[in-house]
């Protein structure tokens, strides 16, 4: 085998160097090779092996083979591929990590859906052409089938990272995950509000999202470990259409909620801060006091928090910045990168 693996060594690399003129970066699969060069795939791996070593390839487990610096060379440019740039959470950390990443010469783009599935393929499908350093992900509601997954995947195929950022798309991706522990948030919360005195909780989560049904998993969990009552009548439940219609002003869901779903209940865990920041509108024209009547607490601890005094449980924008900065550059120097989970820090406020 010894001769036989130097020789395929040899003529891939007369082929590398085509490749690279011809701006072709991935080589054959090592069944491809086995056919190419009548050999096993013991000696194809030698070959590879031996390219590798010497750094003319690069090995991607999953993936396939590639030429080294190929990736790094197609463009400097990470995109960001979001529902809204402009969404109240976003524009500190885009910030953050647009600085933290040019400090390491890569350029972030964001590149917006609008919410729509549409918006997602084509974004993709120009990717495919434009070929980045490396893309991450904020999936749309990840709990609806999604035909992009097929794109994603060839992204990954083609040697570009992939990593998804807060959740992920179910599917054969291999792109690792940087999100948050859903589950452990409200458990922080549920006690939070149980030392204050809280016995029956109620709950707005969305059910369109993984996040959201994870932590209203994590909602009644946290109630049972702490001996308090679960009752799913205290619980409603939204989508990302009812979101976007409270923010618009409509606030017929929540006045059904404070009305139908809050009677006896002396706090609330919000999806997140907009919705919480709503709530207490709602609650404050009908003459319920927060938090002398109802504590109001929510996720993301943002802008609206700080202004309106929500209690809020969040992340550091500057230490997401820094985790997904780290984690994209190990990603487009092919080293392999775990799931990260964010750590959360609760900032009690006035609300509750």
């Amino acid at each position: 085998m010894t001769a036989k693996y130097r020789e395929i060594a040899y003529k891939l690399e007369v082929e590398l160097r085509r490749m690279r003129s011809e701006g072709r970066t991935k080589l054959p699969t090592e069944t491809e090779l086995c056919s190419m060069f009548t050999c096993s795939r013991q000696t194809v791996r030698a070959a590879l092996d031996d390219l590798a070593q010497r750094g003319l390839i690069v090995k991607r487990k999953g993936s396939g083979s590639y030429l080294a610096g190929s990736i790094a060379d197609r463009s400097s440019k990470v995109v960001l591929i979001i529902e809204d740039e402009d969404e109240y959470t976003n524009p500190s950390f885009i910030s953050r990590l647009r600085q933290m990443l040019k400090d390491r010469k890569y350029e972030l783009i964001c590149r917006s859906t609008g919410g729509l599935i549409s918006g997602e393929a084509e974004i993709l499908s120009e990717l495919q052409q434009e070929q980045p350093a490396a893309v991450i992900i904020e999936p749309l509601n990840n709990v609806i089938p999604n035909p992009n997954i097929s794109m994603i995947c060839r992204l990954h195929e083609e040697g570009i990272p992939v990593i998804y950022f807060r959740t992920s798309y179910p599917g054969p991706s291999e792109a690792p995950l940087i999100g948050e522990d859903n589950k452990e948030g409200p458990a922080i919360l549920v006690r939070h509000l149980k030392e204050h005195g809280h016995i029956n909780i109620a709950g707005i989560f969305r059910c369109d999202d993984s996040r959201g049904l994870m932590r209203y998993q994590g909602f009644y969990e946290a109630l049972g470990d702490a001996n308090l009552p679960f009752d799913e009548e205290g619980v409603l439940m939204i989508t990302s259409s009812d979101r976007r219609r409270i923010m618009q002003g409509d606030e017929g869901l929540l006045t059904r909620f404070v009305n139908d779903n809050l009677r006896g209940r002396s706090a609330v865990i919000c999806q997140n801060d907009e919705i919480a920041f709503r709530l207490m509108r709602v609650l404050n024209n009908r003459g319920i006091r927060v938090p002398e009547d109802v504590a109001v607490v929510s996720f993301d601890d943002s802008y609206y928090a700080s202004s309106a005094g929500i209690t809020s449980l969040g992340h550091s924008n500057r230490n997401m910045s820094s985790i997904v900065s780290d984690q994209v550059t190990a990603a487009i120097e092919h080293k392999r990168i775990p799931e990260v989970r964010i750590s959360w820090r609760l900032s009690v406020r006035n609300s509750g």
